[in-house]
């Protein structure tokens, strides 16, 4: 890739470092996950201040299955969310796609896209996050991040996963000591936050926020604590992965059955209405 202009970096720059500051804020982050560009301007006029993108939600939205699309076509989703609104995306980096050199790569194009930040995951994309890569293969990759970031002169935030949880579904507390080292030592290497997945207990959570020397950030899904909660456990972020787009699947669902089993229309009455999504359009940036 050729070398970034100055005024890509730097406005990419003024985004991490909104970012970066949300994520210190008394109040918890809410990042909903965009699944596409109107996704996130949604998001923007409802007032939210930042923006996860989901990679699940864009591969699902082009109709593919999670981990289903290229780092080019997410790059590419990105980017049009990240011109699209004001406030920073985050992007959705998986595992970095690959090792240290194509984090490296990954750095740069999310930055030359706009983002804000990107998450980079320790479960094993390869054997669809079934296990966890080794601690030391991912402090490499998080040296690379690092590095890289350094030598573009960005601000670029790292949002470092643990998949801790998320791999070892029946030894609970195993899971939670490896959790605590793993993200012990992502905080130590420089990561903006840690992002935990699969932890719907609360104690743990508790547990997380008290040990781990950097911002907390939990992916919340149904069954889960709430925002509010997490918030009174000192939850720095929170995130729904794709499960706006599950939702938004579901209600077509519902309306395309009545129309196709009843053959009426009732559902549709729940519709936004033009003039608003109208409205919601206009929030584009460019």
């Amino acid at each position: 890739m050729a070398a970034l202009e100055k005024s890509t970096i730097e406005a990419a720059n003024e985004k991490s470092k909104r970012l970066r500051q949300l994520l210190h804020a008394p109040e918890i982050l809410i990042m909903p996950g965009a699944f596409n560009v109107l996704s996130a301007l949604l998001f923007q006029q409802l007032g939210f201040e930042a923006i996860q993108g989901s990679s699940a939600g864009f591969a699902n939205a082009m109709g593919y299955a999670d981990l289903g699309i290229s780092r080019e076509q997410t790059v590419n989703v990105t980017k049009l969310c990240a011109d699209a609104v004001r406030v920073p995306v985050n992007a959705d980096g998986e595992d970095g796609y690959g090792g240290p050199d194509e984090v490296r790569e990954s750095v740069r194009q999310f930055v030359a896209a706009g983002a804000a930040g990107m998450n980079m995951e320790d479960g094993d994309r390869v054997n669809h996050g079934s296990k966890l890569v080794d601690m030391g293969f991912q402090l490499e990759k998080i040296a690379a991040f690092m590095d890289e970031r350094k030598k573009l002169g960005s601000e670029f935030c790292l949002n470092a996963r643990c998949d801790a949880f998320a791999v070892e579904r029946e030894d609970r507390p195993a899971a939670l000591k490896e959790g605590v080292k793993r993200g012990q030592a992502w905080a130590e290497a420089g990561a903006d936050s840690v992002f935990f997945f699969g932890v719907p207990e609360r104690d743990f959570i508790k547990t997380l926020v008290k040990e781990v020397p950097a911002p907390v950030s939990i992916l919340l899904a149904p069954g889960m604590p709430s925002a509010k909660e997490c918030e009174e456990m000192g939850v720095a972020r929170v995130s729904y992965g794709s499960m706006f787009l599950r939702v938004a699947v579901g209600a077509v669902k519902r309306a395309a059955l009545e129309v196709k089993e009843q053959k009426t229309q009732e559902l549709m009455g729940e519709a936004i209405a033009g003039t608003e999504l109208r409205e919601i359009l206009d929030g584009r940036v460019s």
